[in-house]
Parts: structure tokens; sequence; C-alpha cells
């Protein structure tokens, strides 16, 4: 009976101690029974992450970590399991796994973030992972820049104290009393340049008021021709509104169409458009016009040599003339030939 109750005793602790460790672990968000799909990620470093934080996809929580172990390859870093509950949840295979800070105590969790694969992420694959810069990190990236401007500042305030240290020492300082001496000749000669200044405005004091009173009586002319200027100002807007309304837009115009139709006139001539063109560009029109004239000069010089070839009169009872012979014909023909000759010779 003792030994019953001992065991009942004992059961009671044990299923407590279970209860116990799931209700613990049920409030850290850990849920022993849930059935989800397994995942893993490898990091360098976790940076407190633990077993049970919560898995996110835009600030939803999807699932939880499961596991962290070391990773088997033995390099030191951690690999990280985590699950993921929710069913109708797809991944593109390209999905990161980022840890991030999940509240402002620097609880950390797994932020999914999605790519833009068309191929799904599968239950047991190991996603590309990320680590969120923290606070920490954050400041310290932004103090690396005004660390090096400070370095800086205080290199220039060094090679300032070395410089004054420069300047102070005997050496340096035995140069004092030649600078301070040449800054008094200075003072000394802008005096004296200002004593000159005043000996010659007082000298040419007469002068001075010479030309002012000169100045004045410009002003004073200038005032009286006002209305001068006026008038000559309108004539010349007068005239340019006469010029305004002169038609020389339309008389250059028209100016541009005739020197556009002669040029087109000047073009037709040279390409040999119209009798006066063929006359101006064909060479045989010319030639046919040079061996018509030698023609016309052989027929009228033979006419006046041999007038009986084209005319024949004849006397009552008279005889017919008797024809020429070759030779006389041959001679006849050279006579002509010279005489052309001798007339072409002579128009040239």
């Amino acid at each position: 009976m003792q030994k019953g109750r001992e065991i009942k005793v004992g059961v009671l602790v044990l299923l407590g101690g279970v209860l116990l460790v799931l209700g613990v672990n049920y409030l850290k968000g850990f849920n022993p029974l849930g059935n989800g799909r397994e995942f893993h990620a490898v990091y360098e470093r976790i940076d407190g992450l633990a077993v049970s934080n919560p898995v996110v996809v835009n600030g939803f929580k999807v699932g939880q970590v499961a596991a962290i172990d070391f990773d088997a390859r033995g390099s030191g870093a951690l690999h990280v399991t985590f699950l993921i509950e929710q069913p109708n949840l797809q991944l593109p295979d390209d999905t990161k796994a980022r840890i991030v800070s999940n509240d402002l105590f620097g609880t950390k969790a797994i932020d999914l973030i999605a790519g833009r694969s068309v191929d799904l992420v599968q239950a047991g694959d190991t996603l590309p992972s990320e680590i969120e810069m923290g606070i920490a990190e954050s400041v310290k990236q932004e103090l690396i820049p005004l660390r090096q401007r400070t370095d800086q500042l205080i290199a220039g305030v060094d090679e300032i104290l070395l410089n004054l240290q420069t300047v102070f020492q005997d050496s340096a300082t035995q140069g004092l009393p030649k600078a301070f001496e040449s800054i008094q000749r200075t003072m000394e000669n802008l005096e004296s340049t200002s004593r000159t200044l005043d000996l010659t405005v007082e000298e040419n004091r007469t002068a001075l008021n010479g030309i002012v009173n000169n100045m004045e009586e410009i002003t004073g002319f200038i005032n009286d021709q006002q209305g001068n200027l006026s008038n000559a100002l309108g004539n010349f807007s007068q005239i340019s509104d006469s010029l305004a309304s002169l038609e020389l837009a339309s008389t250059l115009r028209k100016a541009d169409a005739s020197i556009a139709e002669l040029n087109r006139l000047l073009e037709g001539l040279n390409a040999g458009e119209g009798s006066l063109g063929k006359l101006l560009q064909s060479d045989s029109l010319h030639d046919g016009l040079i061996a018509t004239n030698k023609e016309l000069q052989f027929l009228l010089n033979d006419l006046y040599l041999n007038p009986q070839r084209y005319v024949r009169v004849s006397v009552f009872g008279g005889k017919e003339k008797r024809k020429l012979s070759e030779k006389e014909l041959e001679r006849l023909q050279r006579l002509i030939d010279a005489e052309l000759d001798e007339r072409e010779a002579g128009g040239n």
C-alpha cells in the first residue's frame, strides 16, 4: 500500500515536471506539439538569438527557432534550425533569413526577406543568412567619420603648436626686432604719403574747384537741353517706326523670288534647255554653222569667178561656151582654196 502511494506520488511529480517544462516553453513561444516545416540557416554569429525566438514575415509571426548548434563542417559557424507553422506560406528559394532585433529590449528574431525567384523553397532547405546591424554597430559606424575628423583636428593643432614653438625659439626670436622695425618704417611711409597727398590737394585746390564748377555747368546745360534731347529721341523713335512700317520683308521676299527665277533660268541655259541653251551648249550646232559659212563663202567665190555656171546668156546665133577642162577645174579649185585660206587668216 505504501509502495503504491510512492509510485503515484512519483508519477504525479514527473507529470508536474513535464507540464512545468511544457508551460514554460509555451510561455516563451515554443510549441512542442506544433507541426511545422523545418528550415535551416548558417550564421557567423547570432547576437543573442535563442531557441523559441520568433520567425516573422513582414512583422507577422509564422514560426519559431527550434534548435541552435555548431555547424558540422567545423568552421565555427552556428547552424540554426527553425520551424514555419503556417501551411499556406510559400516563399521563393532566394528568401533570406535575417537576424533582427524584435523589440526595444534587444530580443532577436529571424525575419524572412522574400526574394523574386519563381522557384519555391522546400522543407529542409538551407536559406541564405544575414545579420542586421545592431545599435552598437550603427553608433560605431556613425562615430567613425567623427573620429577621423577629430584625428585630423588634433593633427592640425599639433602642427600649429610646433609652428608656434619654432617661432618663439631663441634662434627665431632674433628676427622679431627687425620685423617690428620694418612695420614701423611702413607706418612712417604711410604717414609721409598721407601728408604729401594733403599738400597736393591743397596746392591744386583751385584746379579742383574749377573741375567741380565745370561739372556743375555741364549738368545745368544738360538740364536746360532736356527738352531738345527729348525731341531728338522722339525723332529717332519716329524714324524707327517709319522703317518698321516699310514693307521691307515683302520687298526682300520678292527680290529673293526674282533671284531664284534668274538662277533657275541660268541653270537651264547651262543644262542646254531651250533654243538658246542648245545654241550655247551644242558644239555640233557651232561646227555646222562654221561649215555652212565655209560652203556659202565657197559658193559666192565660185559664183564670182564662174558666173557662166549659174547664168547662161545666149545671143541669137551665138554658140554655147565650151566646158572647162579638168586641169582648169583643178587650177580654179586651188585658187578658191587659196582665197578661202587668205580670208580665214585675215579674219583671225
